[in-house]
């Protein structure tokens, strides 16, 4: 293959790859109080767990034999599929979808496992109905930033954190929280919001039996640049007005009908850049329409120089890194992101 081609191939290759957001779950903390403050052990919260794969959709244990999370991460529970929760990793048994779920409200599911888990806690859901006012915390792995930064400057070191918001308001279907900033009278010690990898992940509130799940990390309303920034407001299921259904599914009664997640409506983006499915084959149509508009043409038969090879690949990889990190929210007519880092929708 000529250099030039090779150049251009691996330009290809670095959108491909870059449209993956880093593995982890994201905590956006405040930008005044240190980063030290939010980092906690790695084993803290051993019943929160990757569903999908590191840094894609989470679920919590609240039965020996059950995860909860969001529908639209249950959607893509392959088959066959295992979890790894505390020191077993478990096979999956199957999905059981709220079956008002039709890809967006009722963003909730229910994952069986093959065998009770024995050496994890669950976590209890919360069934009151007196969210508003509380403070929630929020549990995250690896990517982390802050709210003067977004998500977009978010880097990843592995390590777990936790942050606190307050519920802000209620409804049946959702739970709404605002990131504030350190002005804000209505700010915790250390605010945060949860971003790129947190679908499905808890909002967990303190009950005197000890932490109960009473939020499902969902989406979060902001214009995708803005993702990750003070002010946005995130979205959250609210658990306790699924109850009867939690209850139903996981108790002995339980008729063991499994009931998949539909897929979601349409492609969508995540916060992040979404993954080489939908994007990657926009850059290398773009690429190569781009490129076969140059004159002299590079895949005719006139020969270009090395020299100018060059210079057309550097000015393809200016234009896809651009494409990628400063325009690549283009095609975004909504404003509701879901909280997916790699499988993800818009609405």
């Amino acid at each position: 293959m000529p250099p030039a081609v090779t150049r251009v191939v691996a330009v290809v290759a670095f959108v491909t790859v870059g449209a993956i957001s880093a593995d982890g779950w994201a905590i956006m903390r405040r930008h005044d109080v240190p980063d030290s403050e939010y980092v906690v052990p790695a084993d803290k919260h051993p019943a929160v767990v990757d569903l999908l794969e590191p840094g894609d959709c989470l679920a919590t244990l609240i039965a020996p034999g059950w995860l909860l999370t969001a529908a639209h991460c249950a959607a893509d529970v392959p088959t066959p599929h295992a979890v790894d929760i505390g020191s077993e990793r478990v096979r999956v048994d199957g999905v059981v979808c709220h079956p008002d779920y039709r890809g967006w409200d009722h963003d909730l599911a229910l994952v069986r496992l093959e065998k009770p888990v024995a050496d994890v806690t669950p976590l209890p859901f919360y069934r009151d109905r007196d969210e508003v006012g509380q403070t929630v915390l929020f549990v995250g792995r690896g990517d982390h930033g802050t709210g003067e930064e977004g998500q977009v400057r978010a880097e990843n070191d592995g390590l777990t954190r936790e942050a606190t918001n307050t519920v802000q308001g209620a409804d049946d279907l959702w739970l709404e929280l605002i990131f504030h900033g350190p002005g804000d009278p209505e700010v915790t010690e250390r605010e945060g919001i949860s971003g790129d990898g947190d679908s499905g992940g808890p909002a967990l509130v303190a009950a005197p039996t000890g932490l109960h799940v009473v939020g499902i990390s969902s989406w979060q309303d902001a214009d995708e640049p803005n993702v990750g920034f003070y002010g946005v407001h995130e979205y959250y299921t609210r658990v306790s007005s699924y109850a009867e259904f939690i209850d139903e599914t996981t108790g002995p009664e339980w008729d063991g009908t499994l009931r998949p997640c539909p897929a979601e409506e349409d492609d969508g983006c995540s916060a992040a850049p979404s993954p080489p499915s939908h994007h990657a084959p926009t850059f290398v149509l773009l690429a190569l329409i781009w490129l076969q508009r140059r004159r002299p043409p590079l895949f005719r038969r006139r020969p270009l120089s090395t020299e100018a090879a060059h210079a057309i690949a550097d000015e393809i990889e200016d234009k896809l890194r651009d494409e990628l990190f400063i325009g690549s929210f283009w095609h975004s007519a909504h404003q509701r992101v879901r909280q997916r880092n790699v499988k993800s929708g818009v609405r």
